[in-house]
């Protein structure tokens, strides 16, 4: 009992004030109670003579800010009461004549046999542990180590982005740019200038249009242009001496100021001829945004200074955790069993904890009940993802700006009843709700505060008491210790199960350095980590397959869509193809026409049985076969075809439709599937493409390519076996059709 007061002050709190004769209770031995709540935390009045006992709410065992006070040689309890007299007065009387008033019963829970007879509205044994211990522990040298190797990421990253930035546009090359909109508006060289640093700076001007005022120019809204950006330069005169790499110095209405990188210029003097010629005309396609590479390295270093985060990141303590098994939160939003569980784990953790959301599972609603839950409880809460998008799903999901959707952020936030106010920080918020709303708060009022994990760099360390992050298993660990460094602690919500956070560097992907906060501390800590386990998103025999194959069959499927199906259409359907996978003229990805033709027929059929192409969704893995089957289902003689959003797997996480079909591509005699096989991340994109639809899943594939081992590969090395089973399990169950010649 001493740990659920470990925060009570009397101070803080104030005497009872209660008429006793008002109601009458069972009988309560306030001797025994009082001597109880004495011995445990002994805590004395000022003037030593008495022993401050403070008092639990009527009907629950939550501490409250009230007290008595107990002399223990009279066997007395004072308090204010309020019936006594005209006004009031306070009074010592005996423990034996309280025993059956307000006071006896507040005090009763002080007593084991009370609080052993509550009954609790979770069972006990899902409650996490006091103490968690690491795995393992990193002594001095390899936690340098950790965190250098962290550093390496940091800088990999960033010059792989520069690289392939650079890459992309010589390959594309500036007319073909222009055309694509990708490079800005011309600009014409002004004048040197002189840097602080000594250096010569080149001033240029955006070429104006007629109509153009240049007090309205903002070159950041208007073209992308930033200062302290690193951006290729090129002219249309076709010169060896272009492009150019450049930095942007200063950004001031139309104009700007660059410093080149001379060291990757051949001729110097040649370049800098045709760069002050004031009739060359350049323009700037993105090469580098330093700051968020620049804002993690920070995050690390401040980390690492941080004795108690540095000791959680290495493993040199436990995460704890304080639970009052008798005072467990109460939402006010209707949760299920597994999300109130979650609710529970998050608001007891002292250090992190991850909360594990399976598609469908209601992860967002879990957070904000959460973060309901702790502004309640008077805490500062910074809300975040890795995406803009994602910020604004956790704050508004689809609220209208007539209309907030019920039980988000946004609807508490608008509720006169509810003390929630929000501030959304940055300026690249595309959504109208927010902009509207949260875009202009102000920070200090505000008990919620929202960002991207780049963003929340500007926060001092711990400044909020909590930080909240949605998509977490999609951000990298540095760009997540931006959040733990401006936090207290951290709350994690994710699916490791799902795609890993990108990483542009294969090396790192082996080394394993691009997996997230949320995925490392399941490997530190061995269980930190609470199932949200009953899915509302799909058919039950759509579920059933990435269920058994990637969740361990611990979930289940909520009553209200487990019969879901579109027409009288099975739920899930596979399409056995022996198409021919072929390689793009121009590019390096591969299409399938003979998928995409099965594709195609897949959408008429769906659109015959009354489903709009708008909720029809289709994914390939493959880029090339994405155009393929856009193209085709665009020629189709149905109405707002174009409406069938046909995308990526990458571009379909987090995402659902009515209706999905996949086209694997794959199809080989040799058994070839590229990155499809990929043991962790094919895995994980199948289990992506399997998770999105809600009421129709059509897989199209052939499907003994993609269920075999390739050549060069063990079966160690493979995720075909996932194919394999899959085959397997819809043959079982007759929901194989084959489309062979």
């Amino acid at each position: 009992m001493d740990e659920i007061f470990s925060h009570w002050r009397y101070e803080d709190a104030t005497l009872l004030e209660t008429d006793v004769r008002e109601v009458k209770y069972d009988p309560v031995n306030v001797v025994e109670a009082a001597e109880q709540a004495k011995e445990t935390l002994n805590i004395k009045a000022p003037d030593g003579n008495k022993y401050i006992i403070p008092l639990f709410a009527p009907d629950k065992p939550i501490p409250t800010n009230k007290y008595v006070f107990y002399r223990p040689e009279h066997e007395q309890i004072e308090w204010f009461d309020s019936g006594f007299g005209i006004s009031g007065t306070e009074r010592f009387v005996s423990c034996e004549k309280l025993e059956t008033t307000e006071i006896g019963q507040r005090l009763r829970f002080w007593l084991p046999t009370y609080r052993a007879d509550i009954e609790l509205p979770v069972d006990e044994s899902n409650l996490p542990p006091e103490r968690v211990q690491p795995s393992n522990q990193l002594d001095t040298d390899e936690q340098e180590a950790f965190f250098e190797d962290l550093r390496r990421f940091v800088r990999s990253e960033r010059e792989n982005k520069r690289e392939s930035n650079w890459e992309r546009y010589t390959e594309m090359g500036l007319n073909e740019a222009i055309r694509r909109n990708r490079v800005s508006s011309p600009f014409l060289y002004i004048r040197e200038t002189t840097t602080k640093n000594g250096d010569t700076g080149y001033i240029f001007q955006r070429v104006e249009e007629d109509d153009d005022q240049d007090g309205d120019i903002d070159l950041r809204d208007d073209e992308g242009i930033f200062n302290g950006n690193f951006y290729i330069a090129d002219t249309v005169a076709d010169d060896e001496q272009f492009p150019l790499k450049v930095e942007v110095l200063s950004v001031d209405g139309p104009t700007i100021t660059l410093r080149p990188d001379w060291s990757s210029v051949a001729d110097r003097t040649v370049t800098e001829k045709i760069l002050i010629n004031n009739e060359a005309e350049l323009r700037f396609h993105d090469l580098l945004n330093p700051i968020p590479y620049e804002r993690r390295l920070t995050a690390i270093k401040e980390v690492k200074e941080n004795k108690k985060k540095r000791e959680l990141l290495t493993g040199k303590r436990p995460i704890t955790f304080n639970i009052n098994k008798y005072a467990l939160p109460e939402p006010s939003m209707e949760l299920n069993d597994y999300q109130r569980l979650a609710l529970i784990w998050a608001d007891g953790t002292r250090d992190a904890v991850c909360i594990h959301g399976p598609p469908g599972t209601g992860k967002t609603r879990t957070l904000t009940a959460y973060v309901q839950h702790a502004v309640a409880e008077d805490q500062s809460v910074l809300v975040t993802a890795h995406s803009n998008q994602a910020v604004d799903h956790l704050l508004v999901g689809d609220s209208t700006l007539q209309t907030p959707e019920e039980d988000t952020l946004h609807a508490l936030a608008q509720d006169a009843d509810t003390d929630l106010s929000i501030a959304r920080i940055g300026n690249n918020s595309r959504n109208q709700v927010v902009q509207e709303n949260y875009v202009t708060q102000s920070v200090g009022s505000a008990n919620v505060v929202a960002a991207t994990t780049s963003g929340a760099s500007q926060f001092d360390q711990n400044k909020f008491d909590v930080a909240v992050m949605d998509e977490a298993t999609q951000a990298s660990r540095p760009a997540t210790a931006i959040v733990l460094n401006c936090a207290r602690k951290i709350v994690l919500a994710g699916d490791h199960k799902q795609l890993p956070p990108y990483c542009s560097d294969e090396s790192m992907q082996e080394e394993d350095m691009h997996i997230s906060l949320f995925e490392y501390f399941l490997d530190r800590y061995d269980g930190i980590s609470v199932l949200l386990g009953r899915q509302y998103r799909m058919n039950e025999e759509i579920a059933a397959f990435p269920n058994e194959a990637f969740y361990n069959g611990h979930l289940e499927t909520a009553d209200q869509c487990r019969d879901w199906t579109i027409d009288d259409l099975d739920p899930i359907t596979g399409i056995d193809i022996d198409g021919k996978e072929q390689r793009e003229t121009y590019g390096d990805s591969l299409y399938n026409s003979q998928e995409a033709q099965a594709v195609a027929r897949q959408v008429q059929l769906l659109v015959q049985r009354g489903l709009h192409p708008a909720d029809i969704g289709v994914i390939s893995a493959y880029s090339g076969q994405v155009k393929t089957i856009r193209n085709i289902v665009n020629d189709l003689d149905v109405g707002n075809s174009s409406r069938v959003d046909v995308n990526t797997v990458d571009s379909f996480q987090g995402g659902e439709r009515e209706a999905i079909i996949v086209s694997f591509v794959r199809s080989n005699s040799k058994g070839h599937s590229g990155f499809l096989e990929f043991p962790e991340e094919g895995a994980r994109r199948l289990n992506v493409a399997l998770t999105r639809a809600r009421k129709r899943l059509v897989l199209i594939g052939n499907w003994t390519t993609l269920g075999t081992v390739a050549p060069h590969r063990s079966p160690e090395e493979s995720c075909a076996h996932h194919y394999a089973n899959l085959e397997d399990h819809l043959e079982a169950s007759d929901k194989m059709l084959t489309n062979r010649t």
